[in-house]
């Protein structure tokens, strides 16, 4: 089973923000995902015509598909795009959870906070724990926000705050949960949370340079998504830029 995961696509009115959504989902049609999910900021401008362009081209793809809310997205608008879809009501936050195929769930938690650049855990707990207590089969969680350190100089401000307790709940689901996957810094990443695989897509937007521990290279990165291989229990998770 394959689930693509997108991020950060910024989509702002502009056609180059587009080219490059359209430049990933041409290398990936051929893969024919068994769903897409997509981790936040999904529009930074023009909110309104950006979404309903991105939602005409996840439409085309044949796939299911899975958002939630970034930091610079537009809740209002967003929720008029994909609300009815992703099963969202009128208030916040703006969940969803699916089922692939009877063999994967995915949870998607809105960890946004209102005019603040960090994502916070502690809104969305109950919720996925009792989403994760109900029968069904293992799940991937994504959200926007990274509730590890990255390390990346400056980006961990805008952590994902509570994470220690998204941790516990995770933790407590035991094999029910088989990994977590997030966005928002423009880069991928590999890491372990809750002692699980954790993931970071890279972003459709420009990518952030790689600034660790003082050194600053100046590299800009192609647009590019995250393949989440999911056979037998175990999740392995592919790094596609799109050159």
């Amino acid at each position: 089973m394959i689930v693509a995961q997108l991020s950060d696509i910024h989509a702002d009115g502009s056609a180059d923000a587009m080219v490059r959504l359209d430049r990933v989902l041409a290398w990936l049609k051929p893969m024919r995902p068994d769903a897409i999910i997509v981790s936040g900021d999904l529009a930074e401008y023009e909110h309104a015509q950006s979404y309903w362009a991105v939602a005409e081209r996840l439409d085309t793809t044949g796939s299911p598909f899975y958002v939630v809310p970034g930091n610079v997205d537009d809740h209002h608008e967003m929720g008029k795009v994909f609300g009815v879809q992703m099963g969202w009501g009128n208030s916040r936050p703006f969940n969803c959870v699916g089922v692939v195929d009877d063999r994967v769930r995915v949870i998607g938690l809105d960890v946004t906070v209102a005019g603040a650049h960090h994502g916070e855990a502690a809104p969305v707990l109950d919720w996925l724990a009792a989403v994760l207590e109900t029968d069904g089969p293992p799940a991937l969680i994504f959200q926007h926000q990274h509730p590890f350190l990255c390390g990346i100089d400056g980006k961990d401000r805008n952590i994902c705050r509570g994470g220690d307790g998204l941790a516990q709940v995770i933790m407590a689901a035991g094999d029910r949960v088989i990994g977590l996957t997030c966005g928002h810094v423009h880069r991928p990443m590999f890491t372990r949370f809750a002692e699980r695989p954790a993931t970071m897509a890279p972003s459709v937007a420009r990518a952030n340079r790689l600034r660790l521990d003082g050194k600053d290279p100046d590299i800009s990165d192609p647009p590019g998504l995250l393949l989440h291989h999911i056979q037998d229990g175990r999740l392995v998770s592919h790094v596609v830029m799109v050159g």
